[in-house]
């Protein structure tokens, strides 16, 4: 579900957050967010992004579905 391969994921906090990072694919920035890794697993086993992620922003949420950043965001549709 992450069309971004180049995305990499770490557990933080006894494995309660995962951060992922990853370059932006319109800027080619490195970018990070922080989200719950519970939430991250349930989208990644198919659960929409916004249901299983309801407390990360929808910018992080793009970053994590696309491989856009909020820049890359803003740059690339104004």
């Amino acid at each position: 579900m992450i069309s971004n391969p180049n995305l990499i994921v770490t557990l933080l906090d006894g494995g309660d957050l995962a951060q992922v990072t990853g370059n932006c694919v319109f800027t080619g920035e490195e970018y990070q967010c922080r989200v719950p890794a519970k939430g991250l697993e349930r989208w990644l086993a198919g659960e929409h992004i916004q249901n299983a992620m309801p407390t990360v922003s929808a910018d992080d949420r793009e970053f994590i579905k696309s491989g856009i950043s909020p820049k890359g965001w803003s740059q690339a549709f104004g």
